[in-house]
């Protein structure tokens, strides 16, 4: 090649465009470059205004008559529950939310402030109506549950000899304590907090449902149709002022931490996260922190509830056996605190009565049977309605989980971390009947992870696939995601409120309990009505709120036919001195709609009672009446005895070796889980990680001993 630097100059220059040009000597500079225009603001487009119309419309419609249910048309409710006195707008408002938010689904880019706001609403909307409407916070056991807030604040204890729910006090003592942090300790300000506690726990659910929801491989739409299934599929009924509803938040955050920071290397429903992106980077000291967290909502669960850790332990199990768990260890570490809480600060709950709590083990027929079908047999024929739909909508949920599944198979992606959450529940069929309520329990812990299955049955692609970046506005998935969303929002209706005839608690049944506190001088016994003394043993009354341990209720046989009366009384005068019994609407309705008893039974045993010479009613109003022997019993009450303070543990030397042992067994086990999160994604064990598995073999060895022998001298 030829020419120095200048020749290259030269025509480099004569290739350069003509803006890049040296200017002509004497020419005038060139124009100045325009800058870009900025781009036109967009206007909003009809696809997210005309769903937030439909939202808004939907609002209106469904609170606008509310504020017309008053006490006497919630006196008119019948077998139907609320659903019988609603007026039509509100049903069209419900369908009207639906409708928004699967038209949010059918856009082609997601509008996630939109759909947050649709989906809180229709929370607020199905949740908060009894609060608004009725005069009393409703659901009977919540009442019983203040009792418990009541006496640990009077006594500053527990008290196992008097209720069962004693050996798990973890959620009174921390509700107790949070409330009188926050000032609240006045019996109103307490009857508030159990009237919105439902709304809040379903809010607070959304939360942790969201971040499991972002911990599976699929698209947006699959991922809010989940949790948009979840809350309207949320009838279960188990979010009232209870240690379940709130181990629930637990076992939803426990499930969605391990499933977004823990897969296992390689799952392929952990691998990736929607639109492509990697599963969280975390380091050493992070992952060691969400370890702690996941411990901590276990240890939380442990000791609030009986059931609840017991499922976190076999969704967590599953998880490892399938390989879709990073914390091979933690199944052994949680069965040990959870058995190691049962074994011996639960003490008085099994204690001679092992074979009432676990003769049900393995009699998977019979505890099904009684949790479904033998919870439908009798009662009135329109109630039954609302049974059967309860039925219906749990089989409708699980049947699209399940093709859901199917549809995530043929796409090509193994959904198994879904699937553990979806089914591991149903093993507590196998374990007993938990009074008749296993099979709404089942679906409760069952519904995260069958929501969002059933989310991809309607929306199986990942984010990343060909197929949903390139979304189709002519699909008929949204059409369908809207007609599923609006049978479930009709059925959550039906089976949610359907009970509120005898749910809903009233000012006169209040105020006759109240009677009744103030009367219980040393102590006092009430007898109430129940269809089957042995098993029913519930009442549907505010009972409990007060004075746990001075008033003593007894389930008393109703007669089915109101003239015969006798027994009753013969019973009230055999209870001894301090002695009452109370005819409440809500127990009456109950007998009629769930027990089949006449609609003019309480009317006839009310004027049967009157009647007696031997019976003195020293209550009445609209809603309860309360019967005292005229001629009192003699002798006096008997002084309250509510046993020794929890908790209450036998001790002896295998028992303390075993208490030392498991201690001990934990610390180790907690230590090797966190050296292992800690460690390097594949990296061998290290020699301290090998030592400890060999400390805790022989102490795992004594804890199962002294455990088994414990169980074997003391049930």
């Amino acid at each position: 090649m030829s020419g120095g630097p200048a020749a290259r100059e030269d025509v480099a220059a004569e290739h350069r465009p003509a803006w890049a040009k040296d200017p002509e000597p004497g020419a005038p500079p060139p124009p100045a470059r325009k800058a870009p225009a900025a781009p036109a603001r967009r206007r909003p487009r009809l696809r997210a205004v005309g769903p937030a119309l439909l939202a808004a419309a939907g609002l209106v419609l469904y609170w606008l008559p509310v504020p017309g249910l008053d006490e006497a048309a919630l006196d008119a409710m019948g077998g139907l529950g609320l659903v019988g006195v609603l007026p039509w707008p509100v049903f069209a408002g419900a369908a009207l939310l639906v409708t928004a938010f699967a038209a949010l689904l059918r856009a082609s880019r997601p509008q996630p402030l939109l759909l947050g706001l649709v989906l809180v609403a229709t929370v607020v909307s199905l949740h908060a109506l009894p609060a608004v409407v009725e005069e009393e916070p409703r659901f009977a056991t919540a009442w019983q549950h203040l009792g418990f807030l009541e006496y640990l604040d009077r006594t500053g204890g527990s008290a196992p000899a008097l209720d069962a729910r004693w050996s798990w006090p973890g959620f009174f003592a921390a509700a107790a304590f949070v409330l009188r942090a926050c000032g609240l300790t006045d019996p109103s300000q307490l009857a508030e907090v159990v009237r919105w506690w439902p709304l809040v726990v379903n809010l607070l659910a959304l939360v942790p449902m969201a971040l499991l929801a972002r911990s599976v491989r699929a698209g947006w739409r699959a991922r809010w149709c989940g949790v948009w299934f979840f809350a309207l599929s949320g009838w279960v009924g188990q979010d009232y002022f209870s240690p379940q509803s709130f181990t629930y938040l637990l076992y939803l955050a426990f499930a969605a931490v391990l499933l977004r920071w823990f897969p296992a290397p390689g799952a392929p429903s952990g691998g990736a996260l929607p639109g492509g992106a990697a599963v969280p980077e975390t380091r050493p000291g992070q992952r060691a922190v969400l370890l702690a967290v996941v411990l901590a909502l276990f240890a939380a669960a442990v000791p609030s509830h009986q059931l609840t850790p017991f499922v976190m332990l076999g969704v967590v199990a599953v998880l490892v056996v399938l390989g879709r768990c990073a914390l091979r260890g933690l199944p052994l570490l949680l069965g040990v605190v959870a058995v190691g809480w049962v074994c011996f600060l639960a003490e008085p709950y099994w204690s001679g009565h092992f074979d009432e709590l676990f003769g049900g083990v393995g009699g998977l027929g019979a505890n099904l049977t009684s949790s479904v079908s033998g919870r439908i047999e009798g009662g009135s024929a329109t109630h039954q309605l609302v049974l059967y739909a309860r039925v219906g909508l749990a089989g409708l949920v699980m049947a699209l989980a399940c093709w859901g599944w199917w549809r995530r198979r043929d796409a090509g992606y193994r959904e198994r971390a879904l699937a553990a959450l979806a089914f591991v529940p149903a093993a507590g069929f196998a374990l007993q009947s938990y009074g008749g309520e296993m099979a709404l329990r089942v679906f409760l812990f069952a519904l995260p992870g069958a929501a969002l299955l059933a989310a991809l049955a309607f929306f199986p692609r990942a984010g990343t696939d060909p197929g949903e970046r390139a979304w189709d506005r002519g699909s008929p998935a949204p059409v369908a995601a809207l007609l599923a969303g609006l049978v479930l929002v009709g059925g959550f209706l039906v089976a949610r409120w359907g009970n509120e005839a005898f749910e809903r608690v009233r000012p006169g049944e209040v105020a006759a309990m109240e009677w009744v506190y103030a009367h219980a001088e040393p102590t006092a016994r009430l007898l109430w009505l129940s269809e089957d003394p042995e098993e029913s043993v519930t009442p549907a009354l505010p009972w409990g709120s007060r004075a746990m341990e001075r008033v003593h209720y007894v389930p008393t046989q109703a007669p089915r036919d109101p003239v015969l009366a006798g027994p009753l009384a013969d019973a009230l005068r055999a209870a001894g001195p301090g002695s009452y019994l109370i005819v409440g609407r809500g127990q009456s309705l109950f007998l009629e709609l769930d027990a089949g008893y006449s609609t003019s039974w309480e009317r006839r045993l009310i004027a049967t009672l009157d009647a007696r010479d031997d019976l003195l009613p020293v209550v009445r109003n609209a809603d309860a009446v309360v019967y005292e022997p005229r001629v009192p019993a003699p002798g006096t009450p008997e002084a309250a005895a509510p046993g020794p303070p929890g908790p209450t543990v036998t001790w002896t030397p295998w028992s303390v070796l075993g208490a030392l042992s498991a201690v001990l067994l934990v610390l180790l086990l907690g230590a090797r889980e966190f050296l292992r999160v800690r460690a390097a994604p594949g990296a061998r064990p290290s020699p301290a990680l090998q030592s400890l598995f060999w400390f805790a073999v022989p102490l795992l060895v004594v804890t199962v001993g002294a455990l088994v022998h414990r169980f074997w001298t003391l049930a």
